[in-house]
């Protein structure tokens, strides 16, 4: 397998960040749309993101509503179309007490620190969506996930040190993403430019006049770091690499 697993594909998608819609398809209780939140998968399957104080989602005559979440995977580098993936999570909808939410968030510091979360209180309200179902799109298909399957899954190790990397390869090394592009059989003729990377490959976007043609790089074998993850590229583009460090 040269793709990671739809789960963990989807825990990538929330550990990245990005634009959140909350939505109660019932209708009556507003819509929250969020350029980024906090948001945390936990033990059961649920997720706890941040919403702001006084929303109507907060509010809700109905103490649990059903809504569903929509958290989109966008490219870190600026092309025509970023959107990389979808992940939606369907469930009930709790409000916590600001103090119980705080408790939480204590808890949540050790694993995964966000100064955002001290807004609590001030601002913004804790709300925990208790997953009955998720659904992950992404050029490789579309996957039904369960609660306990989103929370036995794990982010790639890469998902937040991406960005950066991508942007510096944009940016500054168009010659080796020539060099990437050419190395693949039957390449699509256009304008090569990173898409998004993890621990079994990478993938390039090829922007043409007409569209875009999307192409996956597999890696020799998983990358455990980013010193791998720039050695393995430099490889896959026929770079020599240090003697003693051949990826294969």
């Amino acid at each position: 397998m040269n793709v990671p697993c739809a789960a963990d594909r989807a825990r990538s998608t929330l550990a990245r960040g990005g634009p959140v819609t909350v939505a109660a398809p019932s209708g009556g209780t507003g819509t929250a749309h969020l350029e980024d939140s906090p948001r945390h998968v936990h033990a059961d399957g649920s997720v706890s993101l941040l919403l702001p104080d006084g929303h109507a989602l907060t509010a809700s005559r109905d103490e649990h509503p059903v809504v569903m979440a929509e958290f989109a995977d966008l490219s870190p580098v600026r092309l025509r179309d970023r959107a990389r993936a979808v992940l939606w999570v369907s469930g009930t909808l709790e409000v916590l007490e600001h103090a119980d939410a705080r408790a939480r968030a204590a808890r949540l510091v050790d694993t995964d620190p966000d100064d955002r979360l001290l807004r609590i209180g001030h601002g913004m309200t804790m709300v925990v969506l208790r997953t009955a179902l998720a659904v992950h799109s992404d050029p490789d298909g579309a996957r039904v996930l369960g609660p306990a399957e989103l929370a036995a899954a794990r982010p790639d190790p890469f998902c937040r040190w991406e960005g950066p990397w991508l942007r510096h390869l944009d940016e500054d090394h168009p010659d080796l993403l020539e060099d990437l592009l050419a190395a693949v059989p039957e390449a699509p003729e256009g304008r090569p430019r990173p898409l998004g990377v993890d621990r079994l490959g990478l993938r390039l976007r090829v922007e043409t006049e007409r569209g875009h043609h999307d192409v996956r790089l597999p890696f020799a074998r998983p990358a455990r770091t980013p010193y791998e993850v720039a050695l393995q590229v430099h490889w896959l583009a026929g770079h020599p690499v240090p003697q003693g460090h051949h990826p294969g």
